[in-house]
């Protein structure tokens, strides 16, 4: 590091600093290090892409150990340009509000504890979609998710109206499956497609404590045409963010 701060034209102070994470670092320094260095390409692009969010919060700095296959989905959703979302019987994680996650996580015999640290991740996770470099997500929520009060009827309105917000975003497209269509692929179960700029597609399926990725191209092409057959029978963004004003009136109406 002292080699490259002479090349910079920098301090030996400022170096120490650096160095020891005393001072922060500019993407223009950073991006300095790196011809010095010779880093190029996908490399050198991802470590300005970090000078340029810096001082955003990143999941790391909960300080908490985190289960492998959560850190390999954080990892991955960092990662991919666009996220698929195909759910049955809960809202997209990425688009859950803290009550309605801890409901979730509660019911199943977490602790208050447990369940705070994890919704800080969750919620912290939420950050890409509202980054400088957004990705894009699509949700594909069948109507029986919009049906089942968890949490009560507060909870449920808080979250529905938290939809409705995310799908006026640019970067965010919110279609409903409605429950008159019987049968269609989605039913199948639910998972995630993450695509990537220069790596293959995959797919993330979670269980009640762990979760597993696919990414055999053989295997990935089934859930991506599942994915395009439930997009021709879903509703539309606008019909949808009807039928989900829908259950926001009934949910107001009950927790009055």
């Amino acid at each position: 590091m002292k080699l490259v701060g002479q090349q910079l034209g920098w301090s030996e102070a400022k170096v120490s600093r650096v160095e020891n994470a005393k001072q922060g670092i500019k993407e223009a320094d950073v991006s300095a290090m790196l011809a010095v260095l010779r880093v190029t390409g996908v490399d050198r692009e991802r470590l300005l892409k970090m000078a340029r969010e810096i001082d955003q919060p990143a999941w790391w700095e909960l300080g908490r150990s985190l289960p492998e296959q959560l850190t390999a989905l954080i990892d991955a959703e960092q990662r991919a340009v666009r996220i698929t979302d195909v759910t049955l019987n809960l809202v997209p994680g990425l688009l859950q509000t803290r009550a309605y996650t801890r409901a979730v996580m509660e019911s199943s015999g977490m602790s208050a504890d447990e369940a705070d640290a994890l919704i800080s991740v969750r919620q912290v996770r939420q950050g890409i979609l509202s980054s400088s470099d957004p990705t894009t997500l699509r949700c594909l929520i069948d109507e029986s998710a919009l049906i089942r009060p968890i949490g009560g009827p507060r909870v449920m309105a808080e979250q529905l109206r938290r939809i409705v917000a995310a799908g006026r975003e640019p970067n965010i497209s919110v279609q409903v499956l409605p429950l008159e269509l019987g049968a269609h692929a989605g039913l199948a179960g639910t998972f995630v497609l993450l695509e990537f700029v220069k790596s293959r597609d995959v797919i993330y399926l979670e269980a009640r404590s762990s979760g597993a990725f696919i990414d055999e191209p053989d295997d990935v092409a089934l859930f991506t045409d599942a994915v395009a057959r439930v997009e021709q029978l879903a509703f539309s963004p606008t019909g949808s963010a009807e039928i989900l004003a829908k259950y926001i009136h009934k949910y107001e109406s009950e927790a009055t």
